[in-house]
Parts: structure tokens; C-alpha cells; sequence
């Protein structure tokens, strides 16, 4: 696939790469999703929005629809081993001619699901890291982080924190390291990165997100067209679980917000996020965040591209596997760079 980059200044950090129109696939997925799943979700927002135990219900629930997709299982050549820590579970996938990341301790991609802190996990995500592994040709290190409501996003940037340590801890070199996430695990991944600057631990090599929910306000969402067009996100859903579940006492800290960070510092960041979803307000705040500290980024905006399907579509959309792979490219790219300077030392 043709990517040709494109800017308006060239001085600027961040490229804007011009991508393919949708596949016909893509765009028939839109009415699907939105009388579909997006009427399903919108519903659970309603029910949850009607006080403090409604909405533990429903976030609990969501929690435990992660076990039926233990029947997914994992793609064939792929190897799976637990790591259990002490308040989450995380998982290894790799695929030959990968080495075992246990005994091997060269390189790997640390991911966050998504799942707005109330959904998803190992199951659901296990293709989606599966395929990032073989396409990467990197072992995978996937965290089962803790969610709602049962722990706050702040528990879950500890749990990010303690997986990023104990990579470090294995001896994987930090520029071997890629950290990487979509949707709630991709500000999650942004969070770890500014967290990680401010402990003055070594920073990874890149990062790299997909639709990244980087702003708990939710008043740019809102003002943003997207939320009229998303076909998986109702705009109550992401603002209905910052009242109900993020927010404490009905106060929220912008400092859990990414946007509201200076990145002065970070590694180079690749960006992916459909023209049509809701959270591309939150990459564009992102990108802006990167350009004013001068972080090299890459912003891919995938034309009529539904949230989470950018990647999570990828066994039945031709448009996911183009950013499927798209994003292995700049992981194998980023290692090889970080393995340079390395060598240079």
C-alpha cells in the first residue's frame, strides 16, 4: 500500500501520511455497527447513567463477557505463556522464528487493550496481539491490566508501570522495548510513557497507538462532528463511564488526561485513528501535544475506518490488515533504529 507523507510545514514533527479510500468492506460495516453494536452499547450507557449501582452492574457485566471469548483461542504456529503478577494476569505471544521471549531477551512490544477501562482483555484481544506478534516478528507481552469497577484507570497505570518494569527487570533493553495500545490501552500507553519520564526510568523505543482515548473531558468529543458519525461509540458511552466510574466524588483530575501534558521528551509515537470515530478529537489533541514539544509522530487517519476495527477488523477487512501491517513496519523500523544506537554505544 502506497503511503505518500504529507505537511504542511516542513519543519513540522508531525506527518500526516495520505491513506487508500475505504474498501467497500469498510464502508458497509458502517450501518452494520450502528444498528448493531452501537445500539446495544448505547443502551448498557443508559442503563448504567441511572445511578452509582446501575452502573456497577453494567461494568461488571462487560467485565465478565471477557470469559466467553476464551473460545477464540489463538492462531496456529502461535505460542502462549502466563505471566501472573501479583494484581494482574498478562500473557507472551510469539511466533516462530521469534525466540522465546523467557529465555531470549532482545526485544519486545508491551500492549494495552482497549475496552473504555471496562472492557475487553486476554481473550478478546489474543488474535488481534497475535497478529501484531507475527507481523512484527516481535514477542508480544499483553497486561490484563485492572479495570472498573473494581480499580481506577490510576490503578490501571500502575499495573502498565509494573509490566514495564518487570521487562526491564528481565533485561530487556529499553530501546528494544515498543509500547504500544488502542482506545483506553492506548492513552494508557501514552500515561505510561509521561509517567515513566517523570520517575526518570529509561524511556522505550517508540510508542505506538490506535485510537487512543487520551482525554477524559469529554467536551471537545462532544463538539467534535464524530459524534454524530462514529458507528461503534454513542457519544454517552466514553462520558457516561468518566461520571459514573473515572471521575471521584464528581471531580476529575485533568492531570489523568494525556492531552494535558507537555510530551517534551517521549520517543517517536505512531498514530492510527479512522476519520469517522469519535476519539479522532482525541488524536488530533494528541499530534498537537507532539508537534508543540517537537516528538517526531506519524498520524495515519484511516478514511470511514470504525473504532477498534482499525485492527481488531483485521480477519475480515482488507483495510485492517493494511494497518495491521502498516503499524509492524514502524515497530520492525523503530527496533532496528533502537538496535543501531545501542550498538553504537
Amino acid at each position: 500500500m502506497a503511503i505518500q507523507p504529507q505537511t504542511s510545514d516542513p519543519a513540522s514533527t508531525v506527518i500526516v501520511e495520505t491513506i487508500r479510500p475505504a474498501r467497500l468492506g469498510t464502508r458497509l460495516v458502517h450501518p452494520v455497527l450502528r444498528t448493531t453494536l452501537q445500539q446495544f452499547l448505547r443502551a448498557g450507557a443508559w442503563v448504567a447513567d441511572r445511578g452509582p449501582r446501575p452502573a456497577k452492574l453494567i461494568f461488571t457485566a462487560t467485565r465478565l463477557s471477557e470469559q466467553p471469548a476464551r473460545i477464540l483461542g489463538s492462531p496456529r504456529g502461535i505460542r502462549r505463556e502466563p505471566v501472573v503478577f501479583e494484581r494482574f494476569d498478562a500473557e507472551w505471544l510469539w511466533g516462530a522464528p521469534v525466540p522465546d521471549p523467557r529465555v531470549d531477551r532482545e526485544a519486545a512490544l508491551l500492549y494495552f487493550h482497549g475496552g473504555a477501562f471496562i472492557a475487553g482483555g486476554l481473550n478478546s484481544y489474543r488474535r488481534h496481539t497475535a497478529r501484531l506478534a507475527t507481523l512484527s516478528e516481535l514477542p508480544v507481552l499483553t497486561v490484563d491490566y485492572r479495570q472498573l469497577p473494581d480499580a481506577h484507570p490510576n490503578d490501571s497505570l500502575d499495573d502498565a508501570l509494573t509490566a514495564y518494569r518487570h521487562l526491564l527487570a528481565e533485561g530487556f533493553p529499553p530501546e528494544q522495548i515498543i509500547v504500544a495500545g488502542d482506545s483506553a490501552g492506548g492513552g494508557l500507553a501514552l500515561r505510561l510513557a509521561l509517567t515513566l519520564r517523570e520517575l526518570g526510568l529509561p524511556l522505550p523505543v517508540a510508542l505506538s497507538v490506535t485510537s487512543p482515548w487520551a482525554d477524559f473531558d469529554s467536551t471537545a468529543r462532544l463538539a467534535h462532528p464524530n459524534a454524530r458519525y462514529d458507528a461503534v461509540l454513542p457519544a454517552v458511552g466514553p462520558d457516561m463511564v468518566v461520571r459514573r466510574g473515572i471521575a471521584i466524588d464528581g471531580v476529575l483530575d485533568p492531570s489523568w488526561s494525556v492531552v494535558n501534558h507537555d510530551f517534551t521528551g517521549l520517543p517517536p509515537i505512531l498514530l492510527q485513528v479512522g476519520s469517522r470515530e469519535m476519539l479522532l478529537a482525541d488524536a488530533l489533541a494528541v499530534a498537537r501535544r507532539a508537534e508543540s514539544a517537537g516528538v517526531p509522530l506519524r498520524l495515519q487517519i484511516r478514511p470511514s475506518a470504525p473504532h477498534t476495527l482499525i485492527h481488531l477488523g483485521a480477519d475480515l477487512l482488507a483495510d485492517g490488515r493494511d494497518a495491521a501491517r502498516d503499524a509492524a513496519d514502524f515497530h520492525r523500523a523503530m527496533i532496528e533504529s533502537g538496535r543501531a544506537d545501542r550498538t553504537a554505544a
